[in-house]
């Protein structure tokens, strides 16, 4: 089924999309997209996930701080300044005044790039983009920081102060656009490269032993990670979401260290969700009637032939990105054909979809029998067209609201039944079939974040135990001296086994990537 297309730096569809957002797949920098590459040396370093998926981590027992809220990533409400967060991470990013800095970097990155090319390997296996997925205990030090310090330096004051900040806005005012679906977002690409120069930033302040440091990247992370989600675009959530993703990578690196306090009330006193999907999630379900205004108008009010001529032209033009990038040729949205043959391909396509519509304003009780003949063929086509996919939105948006493993295999269902309509209902099912995001992905990806936070409370759950008993693994989560959150998949406890000297905290979700950590205390 094609879902929607949204534009980041080019147009992409949004599935695909959240497989790279969320994977940490690739590394994006100078408007590429370059696969990321592990080195053997990452692989066997002991905080790398194997070829099993298999995270494994030696960690050291500590006892919970004291004061125990102490430590706190994200400010609370009380420690926030009113205003906007956005300015300072443009200002991060070297949107202002820094072009002789991002030319630089630029430089380096397209030499990475030539470097791959002239030996054969990924340009990730060069710098700056070989620091970003290296372990810490692997960093050449001084290159990294001359990196950091010598071109970015710039960033730091930056990003403190966007952290203090309770809101983010880039004022998109998306109800002006002319065409929201081809609203351009590089932004959200050069904020996930900021992302990963914060990652590289922390992961030099462990291997520097700068714990409070590396601690305070961790926290502008989070509040980075927070603030990009109450963007208007769902795309821009999931950029947040990844952000997240990463935080969560730099964490577990973190608190192997021997001198990391114990982070799990940092973690509780988190906002739950970190990152809030209200916003974007409401300009999504009004996405469609802000690329079509006056597909709003469309009810059973009696139009006359005028203005349907007025509302084809105008409808035929604001679809016409529809199709035009959409990647999956077997499927048409609206119309394939641009330009001056579009008007008459619509008109042609409405003649022949009006049985269909009669059939499901009849089924749906919107029109009565007595009435239905008195519309003309445009009306009851496009009055289906709204309907339908009002429906079918709501249909699969309320799922949204539903604990993952409850809504999981009625997704499924919902997902069925569009593909199904589409086979019996025709052209007017198009829209619905074409441009409702897929939730589904968008579902799982905020269980999924919320999932690793909760492996970072297990673990720390475990570390505190281990202080309490001689530095020895706990033979049940239950066992632990503060509450462990349950699996958010599948709203029960995390599998947890002990064999010997390892413990294995795991869930069977997500499917594609199933969580699996294995844990030892160091001798």
């Amino acid at each position: 089924m094609r879902r929607h297309i949204r534009k980041l730096w080019l147009i992409h569809h949004p599935k695909s999309m959240l497989v790279v957002l969320l994977s940490g797949a690739y590394i994006m920098g100078g408007g590429q997209m370059l696969p990321a590459q592990e080195s053997s040396a990452q692989v066997a370093r002991a905080s790398q996930v194997d070829d099993e998926k298999t995270i494994k981590l030696t960690i050291h027992p500590k006892a919970e701080s004291k004061p125990s809220l102490k430590v706190q990533l994200v400010p609370d409400a009380a420690s926030q300044l009113e205003g906007n967060a956005a300015l300072f991470y443009l200002k991060a990013m070297g949107f202002l005044e820094q072009n002789t800095a991002r030319d630089r970097i630029w430089e380096m990155q397209k030499l990475a790039s030539e470097q791959a090319k002239e030996t054969g390997k990924q340009p990730s296996d060069f710098p700056p983009y070989s620091y970003v997925d290296m372990h810490p205990a692997d960093y050449p030090k001084k290159e990294v920081r001359e990196y950091l310090d010598g071109l970015l330096a710039f960033q730091v004051p930056s990003l403190r102060e966007a952290r203090l900040y309770n809101g983010f806005s880039m004022n998109r005012n998306l109800a002006l656009s002319d065409n929201p679906i081809g609203y351009l977002l590089p932004e959200m690409q050069a904020i996930r490269e900021l992302a990963r120069t914060q990652r590289i930033r922390c992961r030099l302040a462990i291997a520097e032993n700068r714990i409070d440091d590396a601690i305070e990247i961790i926290g502008q992370q989070l509040t980075m990670s927070r603030h990009i989600g109450m963007d208007d675009f769902l795309v821009s959530h999931l950029v947040g979401v990844a952000i997240l993703g990463i935080t969560c990578d730099d964490t577990l690196h973190l608190i192997t260290h021997a001198d990391c306090p114990n982070l799990y009330w940092a973690f509780a006193q988190l906002p739950d969700p970190l990152v809030a999907p209200e916003r974007c999630l409401a300009f999504e379900r009004q996405f469609i009637y802000l690329q079509i205004p006056k597909l709003k108008e469309v009810d059973t009010t009696p139009r006359s032939q005028s203005y349907w001529i007025e509302f084809l032209a105008d409808f035929a033009k604001r679809t016409a990105d529809f199709d035009q990038f959409n990647g999956e040729s077997d499927v048409v949205i609206i119309s394939k054909v641009q330009g001056d043959a579009r008007l008459e391909s619509i008109r042609q396509s409405i003649e022949e979809n009006v049985p269909q519509a009669k059939e499901y304003l009849l089924s749906r009780g919107v029109v009565t029998k007595e009435t239905i003949d008195s519309y003309p063929k445009e009306q009851l086509v496009f009055l289906a067209m709204k309907d339908y996919y009002d429906v079918c939105r709501d249909d699969l948006f309320k799922l949204f609201y539903l604990p993952y493993d409850l809504a999981r295999d009625r997704f499924a269902s919902a997902n069925a039944q569009l593909k199904n309509d589409r086979q019996r209902y025709g052209w007017f099912a198009g829209l619905a079939n074409g441009m409702l995001p897929s939730i589904d992905a968008f579902h799982a990806a905020q269980v999924r974040a919320k999932q690793r936070l909760a492996l970072i409370q297990a673990v720390e759950a475990i570390r505190m135990a281990g202080a309490a008993n001689g530095g020895k693994l706990v033979d049940s989560m239950d066992a632990t001296p503060v509450p462990v959150p349950n699996d958010p998949f599948t709203g029960k406890p995390f599998s947890y086994e002990v064999v010997g000297d390892v413990a294995t905290l795991s869930s069977e979700f997500p499917t594609n990537w199933p969580a699996r950590i294995e844990l030892r205390f160091a001798k």
